[in-house]
């Protein structure tokens, strides 16, 4: 087991002197004492970290690129004088700590929603990285403790692996509590298990430091899995705090704490530990292997159990019309969004987008093993009506144009295929001249079945979407064959003209719409 003076200041039990302070290079311990006070500053620090990056990327608009530039400029200037401190300053310190949670977070996001990088991935190179890091570390200075952050080398060393246990916990939680389909609370309690098995095992030998780092690498899951449980929506199993709610309270939670230790001085190290009593207790090479180990077969065994479990699930509920079983959830959000953006009401349509990108996340889980290429078409027309709806400035239009697209690809699901590029017609072949025209299709059936029923509020509304439907393929439809499309095109507009007269004839507009329905069937065989 470690000595004393590491193990004590493991429990915010310091055996420091107070009139006799140590350094080296000049410098005093930059780390605060690990009390109570240190975890709980450090689970608020991560939750604000998931709850500030969507915030930021979602709330203001900024991305998720734009989101980390301004959080990676931040970061710099505060390490900047975080660096050139001599001593623990708690308010720098714990700025550090919530902007290295923001900008850990966004790396991940970034790698996943951006780069395409599967969760599991992400874990495996953070995982990588951060054993890099520790090894490294542990190489140049021979221990791991952060009470002997004395010199700027020791600090690189501590605020890189900051970095990646940040970026380490995001994956992991994600992957737990989205990707396995686990949820927030079931995914927190297992961490939890995780951190109270590492407390019992210092209490039975298992060296200090070794349990320190691996409480500290999983309060960012915990953390995380709490900010998510209390921003996100009842319908999507959590609290509705908000994520502008939650940030702001949990910030002025960790200012509070802050103020106190500044005051009360409770968290800093009078005496820094020697360096001869920070060597690591015997055997802790052994330990970190058997560690590793039980991470490696315990985490991979229940990752195959619950993947399993999933593809059985999935294959039972697929059929040939509902390759990703019941959307009707997430059609009734999409419509949602489309009635608020038609009225004008952006501000709704962004919050339900935020319902809409929660729901798509907790399904994929299930979703994804079903037909994994019918769930990227659908997870490509989400993004789509995301981007469109959460743009700093929302062109209706566009986002219209998105909803009705992410409509039409649940209503076509089963009929279509991934997408390809499209090639131009082969005179004298049955090759579809325009490409695939089963949305304009499923409008103009829409809107005829619309305007029998006597519903011409809807019908015209559904015009609309075909209009700005029609206009946006242009660039792309026009190419490859201009005599296709100029038919399209003159059918097309003599049914809008139709059904926006003052006083629209029943028969006759629907009589432009069977027209049009020809003229796509013509078009679309080829003829």
């Amino acid at each position: 087991m470690a000595n004393n003076s590491t193990v004590e200041p493991l429990l915010g039990r310091s055996n420091a002197k107070t009139d006799s302070p140590s350094f080296t290079d000049g410098m005093f311990s930059k780390v605060p004492q690990v009390t109570i006070f240190f975890w709980i500053i450090k689970v608020l620090c991560t939750t604000v970290g998931e709850t500030a990056s969507d915030f930021l990327n979602v709330n203001l608009g900024l991305g998720l690129k734009g989101t980390a530039i301004a959080a990676g400029m931040v970061l710099a200037i505060v390490l900047f004088f975080q660096f050139r401190a001599r001593k623990y300053v708690p308010a720098i310190y714990w700025l550090t700590v919530v902007l290295i949670s923001v900008f850990g977070t966004l790396v991940t996001d970034i790698l996943t929603d951006s780069l395409g990088f599967p969760l599991e991935a992400s874990t495996i190179i953070f995982s990588a990285a951060l054993a890099g890091t520790f090894a490294a570390w542990y190489a140049s200075e021979g221990t791991l403790s952060i009470h002997s952050i004395l010199t700027t080398r020791r600090e690189t060393f501590y605020w890189l692996a900051i970095l990646f246990t940040f970026a380490l916990g995001t994956a992991t939680g994600d992957l737990m509590a989205e990707k396995l389909g686990l949820g927030y609370v079931l995914t927190g309690l297992i961490v939890l298990g995780i951190i109270a098995a590492a407390m019992i095992g210092w209490r039975l030998g298992l060296d200090a430091v070794l349990a320190f780092w691996i409480a500290y690498i999983m309060t960012r899951p915990l953390g995380a899995s709490l900010g998510d449980y209390l921003s996100q929506s009842q319908a999507n199993g959590g609290l509705g705090m908000g994520a502008t709610i939650t940030s702001v309270v949990f910030l002025l939670a960790i200012l509070l704490v802050v103020v106190y230790l500044a005051v009360t001085q409770r968290d800093f190290i009078a005496e820094t530990v020697a360096d001869n009593a920070e060597k690591p207790g015997q055997g802790v090479v052994w330990q970190v292997a058997a560690v590793v180990a039980l991470f490696l077969v315990l985490g991979g065994t229940g990752y195959y159990l619950r993947t399993s479990q999933l593809q059985r699930k999935a294959a039972a509920s697929v059929t040939r019309d509902k390759p990703l079983g019941d959307l009707s959830a997430f059609r009734n959000i999409a419509e949602d969004m489309l009635t608020l953006v038609r009225s004008g009401d952006l501000a709704g349509a962004k919050t339900r987008a935020d319902d809409l990108e929660t729901a798509w996340d907790n399904g994929q889980a299930i979703m994804r093993p079903m037909n994994p290429n019918k769930w990227a078409l659908m997870d490509g027309a989400v993004d789509d009506v995301l981007t469109a709806v959460r743009a700093p400035q929302p062109d209706p239009t566009a986002s219209i144009k998105a909803l009705s697209t992410l409509i039409n690809v649940i209503d076509t699901l089963g009929e279509r295929k991934a997408r390809l590029p499209a090639k131009p017609a082969v005179s004298g072949t049955n090759a579809k001249p325009l490409g695939d025209l089963s949305h304009f299709r499923t409008i103009a059936s829409e809107l005829r079945s619309k305007l029998i029923s006597g519903d011409l509020k809807t019908a015209k509304a559904r015009a609309d979407d075909l209009e700005s439907s029609w206009d946006a393929a242009q660039s792309k439809l026009r190419p490859l064959d201009p005599e296709k499309w100029t038919q399209m095109d003159a059918a097309i507009d003599e049914t809008l003209k139709k059904v926006r007269s003052p006083q629209p004839k029943n028969s006759e507009t629907v009589g432009s719409i069977d027209a049009l329905l020809s003229v796509i069937q013509n078009v679309g065989s080829g003829k």
